[in-house]
């Protein structure tokens, strides 16, 4: 059976997250901060959550490697198409810079002026 870091290594993979420094800006960590949780040192409850939010697996499989990579969706199978377009928007944002952030949001506001009065 694998060890957290090499999980942790796995699931940056799954999800295309190539560079540690990404995933560090990301979750708002220093890169070294990534780089000892990659070596399977200690990382604190809040930041293990955090890391399964960024990286959308489960937190029971990325802990201990029970179950499986993407067990934490198997509760949410039935969710809406609303539902997935906000994880999938969620998922986005967590990798983009505040430039393209603004970017999406003007575009969104072009297509939907009454969001801007959101």
């Amino acid at each position: 059976m694998s060890n957290r870091g090499a999980r942790m290594v796995e699931a940056m993979q799954l999800r295309g997250v190539t560079k540690q420094h990404a995933l560090a800006f990301a979750m708002g960590v220093n890169e070294s901060t990534v780089t000892r949780w990659k070596n399977n040192g200690p990382i604190s409850v809040d930041h293990a959550v955090l890391l399964c939010h960024t990286l959308d697996v489960s937190l029971d499989w990325f802990l201990t490697g029970r179950g499986r990579i993407d067990g934490h969706k198997a509760a949410a199978a039935g969710d809406s198409d609303e539902s997935r377009l906000l994880t999938c928007i969620r998922r986005a944002e967590a990798r983009m810079s505040e430039r393209s952030k603004a970017h999406l949001i003007a575009f969104i506001t072009s297509l939907c002026p009454e969001v801007s009065d959101l």
